[in-house]
């Protein structure tokens, strides 16, 4: 049973014959929540309502301990465009917010249930931020990304790196001039103590220019292995034994050929195979720290 919608609030005693006869159709007295559906009304006139009900009737009362309904629609948005407030509903809004509830001003009572109003508007999205402008010099302003493509910036010690290479460099084929020449002495020495046959002098030439060949590849090519290292390193010290060995004794017997006498023809022999060994060492030395500069 569905009371007519009246535009003046209607009272507990508008309100209770239609409650009894719903009450006498159920067989019971109705929920706070059937008569709050039935009549349009809010939670305390549905409570005094039942109230009212109870002590007039001799049925027994059920507790109503269940919250009242929420519509699911109650928050749910809109699709179409914001609906326009009728004349009838400003009208409406003006008589309750003078009248009041029970003749207390400023309260207006209306014939929906307590429920959240509807919220009949659009949500509207918010409006993405606009990317600011780097401007060069403004304080707080992020540099611009740099493009994918560009290189990364150098380190501030690379042009130094560059200049110490080029000097490691140049100072590498000042040692490598010097090796040359101690091995160039070494061979004319062992040329000069051979027979004057051409098979003779190659022979006795092979010795410290395989020494020279050797010493060249150590400091060029690099070699990552421990054992390989190990290997290289003991044929280098095998090659230099046995161009020293040939070498000392051909060098003293041609400097004893010519003059040179109280024991200074066993010296200098020692001299030549010094300094090869010396310049052997620095050029090794070079090559690593190239290497390592190029790395950097």
């Amino acid at each position: 049973m569905t009371a007519p919608a009246s535009a003046h609030p209607r009272t507990i005693d508008d309100l209770y014959p239609g409650a009894l006869a719903l009450t006498d159709q159920l067989g019971e007295v109705p929920s706070r929540n059937r008569l709050m559906k039935e009549f349009k009304i809010g939670v305390p006139k549905a409570t005094e309502l039942r109230e009212r009900l109870i002590a007039g009737t001799d049925r027994p009362a059920e507790v109503d301990t269940a919250p009242p309904p929420v519509d699911p629609w109650d928050y749910a948005e809109p699709i179409g465009p914001e609906p326009a407030i009728t004349d009838e509903e400003v009208r409406q809004a003006v008589a309750e917010a003078q009248g009041g509830v029970d003749g207390h001003p400023g309260q207006a009572e209306t014939d929906e249930p307590d429920q959240p109003r509807r919220r009949w508007f659009r949500r509207q999205k918010r409006a993405k931020a606009s990317a600011q402008v780097p401007v060069d010099g403004h304080p707080g302003t992020p540099p611009p990304p740099a493009p994918a493509s560009a290189p990364a910036p150098a380190p501030a010690s690379a042009p130094a790196d560059a200049a110490e290479r080029k000097s490691l460099i140049r100072i590498r084929w000042g040692v490598r001039l010097v090796l040359v020449l101690g091995v160039a002495a070494s061979i004319a020495g062992n040329v000069l103590h051979a027979r004057d046959e051409f098979i003779s002098q190659v022979i006795s030439a092979w010795s410290p220019l395989a020494l020279l060949l050797t010493i060249e590849l150590i400091s060029r090519v690099p070699v990552h292995s421990r054992r390989l290292a190990v290997g290289r390193w003991a044929a280098t010290a095998m090659i230099a034994g046995i161009a020293a060995w040939v070498s000392y004794w051909h060098m003293a017997a041609v400097a004893a050929r010519y003059g040179e006498t109280n024991g200074s023809q066993y010296l200098l022999p020692l001299s030549v195979d010094g300094l090869v060994v010396v310049a052997s060492i620095c050029l090794v030395e070079l090559g690593g720290r190239i290497a390592t500069a190029a790395k950097r």
